[in-house]
């Protein structure tokens, strides 16, 4: 395909896409992986001052009535007569803890440990992970990078901060920042000769690179962390996903398919769903997207895609309601409903567009008449997947609808992005 005809094909896709949130198949707090237990390597050093108990803000002291009750006193971590516990065993005990997914208890530990030596890079590396557990995701993010301002090349701690932005935030920001942290962390992982290290970093690499929209690089970092633990399931699911999203279907459906067999993966079935309808086997994707449901009913939840009418209905009613520019470059395109993005339209841009795009804006070909319109079109079952209500699918439509007349008026993804479409 020459420059001048790929540059005339699709090249900006919707701001949502349907199959994008299988892409976070871990990474809420409901079903996502436990944080990795960390070393309880410490460093120890003198007892903070007395002078260290002053109230940072005094002006804390007269915002008492704004501020919550204090807690009652928490349980010491380790009981029992003599001189306080060592720092070592508090950390040895946190560990037990959060092994047992006592989540509290490990987080008392720690506190007690870093209380003992504020410079542990080990304390607060547990306080990060309890806190993780624990849903605290800011206090998380903090422990985490007091943990880093004491050794910022930690790999294990970098893995733990990579993890917490990858699977439970989730953000542009966050994504790039884990990215930061894993490529790091390479660099001691590598000297340490850890497999298992290693593994986990190209993973949360490869997770972070899928949810940025650059499968290529996700593929490679999965299959790097497949080399390293073939019988890692995550890793290689991850794989699969990489290759659905680079429209190589049957090397995805051979992929997932593996997974399957082997024991129960909704994950793996809600993507060979969607490859199955792609084929416009119904029957086969209505099997896979009810055993995915079956399997997890927290992240799969029913949708019904409504007939070609009954959409029709609904975009002819959010059209309406739209400003009158938005509604005006509708009327300057091409404007049209199908069920799913074209092979042909996604793989016109390199890397390709996802298959979940929930819409599309194709620009004119060079050298086109002025009788010619650019299209802009949205995609029926993607819409519908990724709405679990009438509302949630209004929106979705008119959201899409507004993000695409945005590229139709020369905006890119970042710009509309920032303004939150």
């Amino acid at each position: 395909m020459t420059d001048k005809l790929r540059k005339a094909l699709p090249v900006l896709l919707a701001a949502a896409a349907a199959a994008a949130p299988a892409c976070k198949r871990a990474r809420s707090a409901v079903d996502s992986a436990p944080a990795a237990k960390p070393s309880v390597a410490v460093s120890l050093v003198a007892a903070p001052a007395a002078s260290t108990a002053k109230p940072i803000d005094a002006s804390d002291a007269m915002r008492g009535s704004q501020r919550p009750a204090p807690a009652p006193p928490a349980a010491p971590c380790l009981s029992g007569a003599g001189a306080d516990p060592a720092v070592p065993d508090l950390l040895e005990q946190a560990s037990r803890d959060f092994e047992k997914g006592r989540y509290e208890d490990a987080l008392e530990c720690a506190r007690e440990a870093g209380r003992g030596d504020p410079q542990s890079v080990a304390s607060h590396h547990f306080r990060g992970a309890a806190l993780t557990e624990l849903g605290r995701l800011d206090e998380a993010r903090t422990a985490y990078a007091r943990a880093l301002a004491l050794d910022p090349d930690d790999p294990e701690v970098l893995r733990s901060a990579a993890d917490l932005h990858v699977r439970r935030l989730g953000g542009r920001d966050d994504l790039e920042l884990a990215l930061a942290y894993t490529r790091r962390a390479f660099t001691r992982a590598h000297k340490m000769k850890d497999r298992a290290l290693l593994k986990d970093l190209h993973l949360l690499e490869a997770m972070a690179l899928d949810d940025l929209g650059r499968p290529g690089d996700a593929l490679a970092a999965a299959s790097k962390a497949v080399e390293l633990d073939g019988k890692d399931r995550e890793a290689r699911r991850e794989k699969g996903v990489a290759l659905f999203e680079l429209c190589r279907f049957d090397d995805a459906r051979a992929e997932l398919g593996k997974l399957t067999a082997e024991e129960p993966d909704a994950w793996a079935e809600h993507y060979l769903g969607l490859i199955a309808e792609r084929s416009q086997d119904d029957v086969a994707a209505a099997a896979h997207f009810a055993r995915a449901q079956q399997l997890d009913s927290e992240a799969f939840k029913p949708t019904t895609t409504p007939s070609l009418s009954v959409f029709g209905r609904v975009v002819q009613e959010e059209v309406a309601k739209l400003p009158a520019d938005i509604q005006s470059g509708l009327k300057r395109s091409n404007f049209a409903v199908v069920d799913l993005p074209e092979v042909g339209d996604l793989t016109a841009t390199d890397p390709p567009l996802s298959p979940g795009i929930l819409g599309l804006f194709r620009p004119l070909a060079e050298g086109s008449s002025d009788r010619e319109k650019p299209a802009i079109f949205l995609y029926r079952k993607n819409l519908a997947r990724a709405a679990h209500n009438d509302d949630e699918l209004r929106r979705e439509v008119r959201d899409t609808l507004i993000h695409e007349v945005g590229h139709l008026n020369g905006e890119d993804d970042d710009q509309l992005r920032d303004r939150g479409l």
